[in-house]
């Protein structure tokens, strides 16, 4: 289950907990998540605060309810939304609308109920496959839309070039006051943290030898202040933490869990074959953008402890854009 299933989860309780005491521990628990990573991840997928968007949402429902049913009082909305006094609702009732309950009700023939809708992620990020490819892989899910992402970045070559490279981004936040389980400097958006081959191992079942660069999400202030990538690639290790800039687009999307024992490195391997079969199937192909696998849950001392996403970049093959032209 990736980042934008588990927010999605977690909208879908708030809407059934809206008229109800709602616990934002309970919310987290929803998208089985920490409640710092709950924060963060909410605010970077839907744009608000989960206690914004909780008190935008029932505020648009009290509204709703006062422009269809000019009956009902102002205090009995209050309390079914969770305000104290109807002072304290009509002062946020305000804020919101510009108008006061009681204007709602007044109004309602002339004026249309302000809305609020509920947040659709999966809607709005996510399409559905179509035919074989979801029957087989329904795993597999296609991301609309990933931002272009500022970040910084660092890549090992030598054998165990995962680990190499986490330690040297992990000295790298640690001496920037931040955390890969932290909010950013601004206090607003989530760190997120990328990692791929690069180069890729001349056998990914043998070669011990091989690159792999991570990339970690910073503010604009924390990019501008880094040096440029090099141009160059091939079998380097970068002399320090860079900048790189990563090219977002349609993506297919496949989650793995991090499972007791397991090796997680043999079940990532796994999830790549997996795309290799779907992409047969699929009326995608690859677009030779950059794949990405985003390390998810980290502990507080920065180690990672969770699942990773797996992000292969695609696109329409050319007859399927050709049928819908």
């Amino acid at each position: 289950m990736n980042y934008y299933e588990r927010i999605d989860r977690s909208v879908s309780f708030i809407e059934s907990h809206l008229d109800e005491d709602l616990s934002i521990e309970d919310t987290a628990d929803a998208a089985y998540m920490s409640m710092s990573s709950f924060y963060r991840m909410f605010l970077s997928i839907t744009g608000y605060t989960v206690k914004e968007y909780i008190r935008k949402r029932r505020l648009a429902c009290a509204a709703g309810e006062l422009f269809r049913e000019p009956q009902l009082r102002v205090i009995d909305a209050a309390v079914k939304y969770g305000y104290a006094t109807p002072d304290a609702f009509t002062r946020a009732f305000r804020e919101e609308f510009a108008m006061n309950p009681s204007d709602m009700r007044n109004r309602r023939k002339r004026l249309p109920s302000p809305e609020f809708r509920r947040i659709t992620i999966m809607d709005d990020y996510f399409e559905t496959e179509i035919g074989k490819s979801l029957d087989a892989y329904p795993d597999i899910k296609l991301l609309k839309k990933l931002p272009d992402m500022e970040t910084a970045c660092f890549k090992y070559f030598g054998t165990d070039p995962e680990t190499h490279a986490f330690e040297r981004m992990k000295a790298w936040i640690q001496q920037n006051g931040i955390r890969f389980n932290a909010k950013n400097a601004d206090g607003k958006n989530a760190y997120r943290i990328f990692g791929f081959n690069n180069p890729d191992p001349a056998d990914p079942e043998t070669a011990e030898t091989y690159g792999y660069e991570v990339c970690v999400t910073v503010t604009r202030t924390q990019f501008e202040k880094l040096p440029d990538e090099p141009a160059y690639g091939g079998q380097v290790t970068y002399p320090a933490v860079m900048r790189k800039k990563i090219t977002g687009g349609t993506f297919a999307v496949i989650s793995i869990k991090r499972d007791g024992n397991r090796d997680i490195g043999t079940e990532i391997m796994r999830g790549w074959k997996r795309f290799t079969a779907w992409l047969t199937l699929s009326r995608y192909e690859w677009d030779g953008r950059q794949y990405l696998e985003e390390h998810l849950g980290f502990s507080g001392d920065d180690e990672h402890t969770g699942g990773v996403d797996l992000y292969l970049p695609v696109r329409l093959r050319s007859a399927e854009l050709q049928s819908q032209k």
